[in-house]
């Protein structure tokens, strides 16, 4: 599944739900930004010491994940990068964010500026990112989560 694909499913669901559309620039209640913030910062430090409980649980079983190189990834797959090794936080710095709210669903914006290890390669090019938070059964789970690399000036 393309992020080309997904963006043209939120349009159209905008376009045919017109309520969703104006509770898309509703701002989540300062409580509500703190709970997503404490998930984050808790997802956060479980991606730099490879927890794979806490991992586990804040990973929706069906996110769907969309790393820098556009490459769609499982919940399986992402946690497997990080129990092998394969996926290290070398530093780690994210802010920048920006909130909106739907009901019990949370968009998450930001960049990260953090220096990550994949396969070997290190990556230190500073990302934007877009996290989907949904509360179920009371805890905010990670749905969906993209990246994409900001250009540098040469």
């Amino acid at each position: 599944m393309s992020a080309g694909y997904i963006l043209r499913m939120i349009g159209l669901i905008a376009l045919v739900c017109p309520g969703m559309a104006k509770a898309q620039t509703d701002v989540p209640s300062p409580a509500i930004q703190q709970e997503v913030l404490k998930t984050e910062a808790a997802r956060d430090e479980a991606m730099q010491k490879a927890d794979m409980a806490v991992l586990n649980r804040i990973y929706a079983d069906n996110v769907v994940i969309v790393n820098t190189r556009g490459v769609h990834l499982t919940k399986a797959q992402r946690l497997a990068d990080f129990q092998s090794g394969d996926l290290k936080f070398l530093s780690f710095d994210q802010g920048d964010y920006s909130f909106h709210s739907y009901g019990d669903t949370v968009i998450l914006n930001g960049r990260a500026n953090s220096a990550v290890q994949f396969h070997g390669k290190i990556n230190r090019v500073p990302r934007k990112f877009t996290l989907t938070y949904i509360k179920l059964n009371g805890e905010w789970q990670l749905v969906a989560q993209s990246e994409t690399l900001i250009d540098q000036p040469q």
